[in-house]
């Protein structure tokens, strides 16, 4: 009986090997098998994915490879099972369970692959243990223990552990350890709970034993063929020699360096070590001095939209220091009958009496053809801008004194000219913390100036002659935009502003005149309420005029229309919008029953420049137009006559 069992196994185990190897000739075989071992150049392969919870298809897409090829083959897809399975387990899904399912269309070359996920648990941060820091002086590690990256309880994330590793790092290299760095292995995981679902990280810091303290530094101008004096950049050095070490002092020195228009790169680097003393070289390339550039652009006056092209030329060493000078030959075009050309020179000088502050100051000449005046001007403006601080709520003032001479000849004058000589000197406080400059996806932007008009014209009629006219009045506008993203990627974006102007005139005498129109405010046109053109609305006599009081707002919905798309396709953006508001002759007259609106839809094509727009403006509302008109649908027939219009424009309408 002892010889008969292990017989009887051994045949068994050979039958069983007969089987598996059936079943694996029959497997190699098969049509399943050859896909997998074939490489299909395909037209397009299609992407799902089931059984997952927390994240959307795009994030999931971005973590493979195959999503950027044409090709299928088993190797990409094993390799993408292991990006997925990592990039889970990077995200705190160390058992997280991926398989897939493959279907092929060769006659239509297009292929579609399943990956189903099966998340399981996921863990959570139980503590983080952090080495190299028994030598760290206790103000130091005082600051280390207020960086909250992370914390117990959250979920284990591996790109928030190297944050909050980076950040420890920081906080080293400021206050002296030049050279702390982590290890490679830092923020991996060294114990898991799975009972708790929880996890132990480990950081691990070397080079904390010395605090370095800054040496000399020694400025090296490469190929200094316009004879840059190294007390340019040298006084923009944030640190001095003998301070302890800080890395933010080290690039915020690199960053004001590198604002100096003639230096074109700056790099600080650590020379020679004397004991706990490092002295440090600028190593720095120039600019070309002179720039003579043709530009183009577009921009709005008096909310109409103005086409323009010009040549500019700049002077990055202008008096043999960091300011500059330009000047700007430009011709802006809305029609034959309404158009401007200048002549300008620019001036800006930063460091104005503190670090802070930059002075810029524009003279120009020029001439605007408008419908019902045309007139040659001289004008000046001064503008000091205040750099408060980053962390502030109002992060920019501006100073502005503006003065222009102007000789202006009116259509319903009878005398035909007349000398103007107008002066405003205004306040702004600006905060911005919007994203992005051309397309702000979140953030907020608020500004408010406040300005008064005449004090200076009043002096010069005074002292030199009574033939010269001016206005006299305050002025108060304020600005407010909000953009909150309401998908991944900034797809779709929900953007809104509201502003609020009004003009007060004062005095009296035989100079002084009404607010000129240049000065006031408008309603209509690419940038306001869309369903009218430019200049179009507004409860006043004459509209083309503008009013004293304007109360405006949009609420726009923009999305990107093929987020996924490639090449002319990715680019293409939609809007609808809903305008509203009015302007008035003064705020005396302003009525709630009087606001307008407007609604429509659009479409953007984003370029280096900002997205180009057309909009479709309709009157939704018109409190202008006669009883029984004012609503879009009272009467359809004239929806697309006088209750529509086309809006072109460059750069977001707010």
């Amino acid at each position: 009986m002892q010889n008969v069992l292990p017989n009887k196994k051994l045949r068994q185990t050979k039958r069983k090997n007969k089987v598996i190897f059936f079943l694996f000739i029959l497997f190699i075989f098969s049509p399943g098998f050859a896909i997998a071992q074939e490489i299909l150049e395909l037209d397009e392969i299609e992407f799902s994915f089931t059984g997952r919870q927390t994240f959307d298809d795009s994030q999931l897409k971005d973590a493979i490879a195959l999503s950027k090829s044409s090709v299928l083959n088993i190797n990409l897809i094993e390799g993408d099972i292991q990006k997925l399975k990592k990039f889970y387990f990077d995200n705190g899904f160390f058992d997280v369970i991926v398989d897939t399912s493959i279907s092929v269309n060769r006659e239509d070359a297009e292929a579609s692959v399943t990956f189903k996920i099966t998340e399981n648990r996921r863990y959570k941060l139980d503590s983080a243990l952090i080495k190299g820091l028994e030598k760290i002086p206790p103000e130091t590690l005082s600051k280390i223990r207020k960086i909250i990256t992370i914390k117990r309880g959250d979920n284990y994330s591996k790109v928030l552990v190297l944050q909050f590793g980076n950040e420890i790092l920081d906080t080293l290299q400021n206050n002296g350890y030049m050279n702390a760095r982590y290890t490679i292995d830092s923020g991996t995981v060294i114990k898991r709970y799975k009972e708790k679902g929880t996890v132990v990280v480990e950081l691990s810091m070397e080079g904390t034993d010395t605090i370095y303290y800054f040496g000399k530094t020694t400025i090296n101008i490469k190929d200094n063929e316009y004879g840059v004096r190294t007390e340019l950049p040298a006084d923009e050095i944030t640190y001095k020699e003998g301070e302890i070490y800080s890395k933010a002092k080290k690039l915020d020195s690199e960053r004001n360096i590198s604002k100096i228009p003639i230096i074109s790169s700056i790099k600080l680097n650590p020379g020679e070590y004397t004991g706990s003393t490092v002295n440090f070289s600028a190593d720095i390339t120039l600019n070309k001095k002179n720039e003579l550039t043709p530009f183009i652009k577009g921009s709005n006056f008096e909310n109409r939209f103005y086409l323009g092209a010009g040549i500019r030329y700049l002077n990055k060493y202008f008096l043999s220091g960091n300011r500059t000078l330009m000047l700007e030959l430009e011709g802006d075009f809305h029609s034959t009958d309404v158009n401007r050309t200048e002549f300008s020179a620019t001036v800006t000088q930063p460091h104005f009496l503190r670090r802070n502050i930059t002075l810029t100051d524009k003279l120009s000449i020029g001439f605007n053809n408008v419908e019902n005046y045309k007139n040659y001007f001289l004008a000046n403006l001064t503008t000091l801008n205040y750099f408060i601080a980053p962390h502030t709520f109002y992060n920019n003032a501006y100073l502005d004194l503006n003065e222009e001479l102007i000789w202006i000849k009116y259509d319903t004058i009878a005398t035909g000219r007349q000398t103007q000589f107008n002066s405003i000197l205004s306040i702004t406080f600006e905060h911005d913390n919007t994203n992005n400059l051309l397309a702000p996806s979140s953030g907020f932007y608020h500004s408010i100036l406040a300005g008064n008009a005449g004090l200076l014209p009043r002096l010069v009629t005074a002292l030199l002659s009574k033939n010269i006219f001016y206005s006299q009045f305050f002025k108060f506008y304020t600005l407010n935009k909000f953009y909150f993203s309401l998908a991944k990627k900034d797809h779709t974006v929900l953007a809104t502003n509201i502003k609020i102007g009004d003009i007060i005139e004062y005095g009296s005498g035989e100079n002084i005149i009404p607010v000129q129109p240049p000065y006031k405010f408008f309603s209509g046109g690419s940038s306001s309420l869309r369903g009218w053109d430019a200049k179009e609305n507004g409860i006043l006599v004459n509209k083309i005029n503008g009013g004293t009081f304007l109360v405006e707002g949009s609420i726009e919905l923009r999305r990107r229309l093929f987020p996924n798309a490639e090449g002319f396709m990715s680019a293409l953006g939609g809007a609808v919008f809903l305008d509203y508001g009015n302007v008035w002759e003064t705020h005396k007259d302003f009525r709630f029953s009087q606001i307008a609106m407007a609604v429509g839809f659009g479409v953007r094509y984003d370029l280096f420049i900002g997205p180009i727009r057309f909009d479709f403006g309709f009157k939704l509302y018109d409190p202008s137009a006669p009883e029984g008109e004012q609503w879009l649908f009272d009467n359809p027939g004239r929806i697309f006559k006088d209750k529509f219009a086309i809006q072109f424009g460059i750069g977001q309408a707010f």
